[in-house]
C-alpha cells in the first residue's frame, strides 16, 4: 500500500476539481445517500454546508492521499455537537482504492489530527441506514452506536441517521 496522508485543503480551484473528481469516483455512495449520481456542485457544498451554530473556523475539509494521489475526502467539525466531540460529516474513498487500507490508515490520521484539540475527548459520525453497509467497518474502529437515531430525508430518500461514537486516546 502506498504511504496514506491527510492534508488540510483550502479550496483552492485545484483542489476543488481534485475533490470533485474523488465524490465522482464514489457513485454508490452518492446513490445510496442521495438517489442520484454525484453531482457538479458536491464538493462545494462539502466545504459551505455547516451543523446549526458552528463556523468555518470549525469546518475543516482534508483530502486524502496515497501517494500523490487523491483517494478520498474527510469532513471534520470542531466541537460538534458538544465542545468534546469532533463530528466527522464523511469519510470517503474513491471506489477503485477500497478495501486496501486507506479508510482505517485515514481513521487514524484524523484521530492524530483531533488529539491537537486539548478539549476533544470523541469522535462522532453518522450513518444512513441506506449506507449501512459501511457500519461494520466503523465498528471494527471502535465505533460504538450511541442508541440515537434520527430521521434523515435527502430528495426522494427518506431514511434514518444511526449516531456513533468513540472515545479518543
Amino acid at each position: 500500500m502506498l504511504p496514506v496522508r491527510i492534508q488540510p485543503l483550502q479550496g483552492e480551484r485545484e483542489e476543488m476539481a481534485e475533490l470533485q473528481r474523488v465524490l465522482e469516483e464514489a457513485p454508490e455512495y452518492a446513490e445510496r445517500v442521495t438517489g442520484a449520481p454525484p453531482g457538479a456542485a458536491d464538493a462545494q457544498s462539502i466545504y459551505t454546508i455547516l451543523p446549526e451554530g458552528k463556523t468555518y473556523e470549525d469546518k475543516f475539509v482534508f483530502g486524502v492521499f496515497a501517494g500523490e494521489r487523491m483517494v478520498g475526502c474527510v469532513d471534520l467539525i470542531r466541537g460538534y455537537p458538544t465542545s468534546d466531540t469532533a463530528y466527522l460529516g464523511l469519510v470517503l474513498v474513491s471506489e477503485q482504492f477500497r478495501r486496501q487500507g486507506i479508510g482505517s490508515a485515514t481513521l487514524e490520521l484524523v484521530e492524530d489530527y483531533v488529539q491537537g484539540w486539548p478539549e476533544c475527548k470523541r469522535l462522532r459520525l453518522a450513518v444512513v441506514r441506506t449506507n449501512e453497509e459501511v457500519i461494520p467497518f466503523f465498528l471494527r474502529h471502535g465505533f460504538e452506536p450511541t442508541g440515537e437515531i434520527r430521521p434523515y430525508r435527502y430528495s426522494n430518500v427518506e431514511s434514518e441517521s444511526i449516531l456513533f461514537e468513540r472515545r479518543l486516546g
